[in-house]
């Protein structure tokens, strides 16, 4: 059988290395590395690829949550266990069934339980909509979104004006040359931000990034076509119609977004 290819992150060294005493113990399990800290996990991880990383939430550098919202929209998708010392209430809070925590001090039977969810999350690849369920909850940006109430993005107008420009006037968002622009039906602006920004940003207003370097409004998707080996085309509905190839890895998301 395959084993579980695993990263351990976490600052603190006699809980690293607890939890690596108690991984190299289990059979399905091999361990590649064990990084003591944000920034080097990131590192290990973008190496290895591994199938499963356990994330201690609190880390110099950058913290497992920063971790865990950099690597989820990767090309592989490991299993994410974050690591806590919160009391069990709280920790409650955000727990589900494929994306799991584990409380410190460590128990064998909890982590006998978790890696046998880890093995059903790997056989299913269901990661992806839990795991940023997960970091949702526990950063409370739902919560943010929701008491926002603003619905416009700022882009840069004439005379170096800003201009506020309705999310659902916007078609979709590109890079281009190292710039983001956003397009509406007949207009483009240049915008002050990431496209990782404005994924995270838009996400709850229907828009998705299908693309490294496209994020489209799903309800200004004027038309589907049927690309190579299973992939698709969008065309979008701006004057321009333009046309966007979905990436390989969200191909399943549009599939289940429109049906098809």
């Amino acid at each position: 059988m395959t084993k579980i290819r695993t990263i351990i992150a976490d600052d603190e060294y006699p809980a690293r290395n607890e939890l690596a005493f108690l991984l190299e113990n289990i059979n399905e399990v091999e361990l590649l590395y064990q990084a003591e800290n944000g920034l080097e996990a990131l590192e290990y991880i973008k190496k290895a690829e591994p199938d499963l990383v356990f994330l201690d939430i609190q880390m110099p550098g950058k913290t497992g949550m920063e971790v865990a919202r950099e690597i989820k929209d990767t090309k592989f998708e490991p299993v994410i266990v974050f690591v806590t010392a919160y009391d069990q209430y709280a920790v409650e809070a955000f727990a589900v069934n494929a994306v799991d925590y584990l409380l410190k001090p460590y128990e064998e039977d909890r982590l006998s339980e978790i890696i046998k969810k880890v093995k059903k999350t790997i056989y299913n690849k269901k990661m992806k909509d839990k795991l940023e369920v997960l970091i949702d909850k526990i950063a409370g940006t739902e919560q943010k979104r929701e008491n926002t109430g603003i619905n416009k993005l700022a882009v840069q107008g004439k005379r170096g004006h800003l201009k506020l420009v309705k999310y659902d006037d916007i078609v979709l968002l590109h890079s281009k040359s190292s710039r983001i622009y956003a397009k509406t039906v007949d207009e483009e602006y240049e915008v002050s931000a990431t496209l990782c920004e404005l994924a995270e940003k838009l996400q709850r207003h229907k828009f998705l990034r299908i693309h490294r370097s496209y994020i489209i409004n799903l309800n200004k998707v004027k038309e589907i076509i049927p690309w190579f080996k299973g992939n698709y085309q969008v065309v979008m509905n701006d004057k321009r119609e333009t046309e966007v190839v979905v990436s390989r890895s969200k191909v399943k998301e549009i599939q289940r977004i429109f049906n098809l």
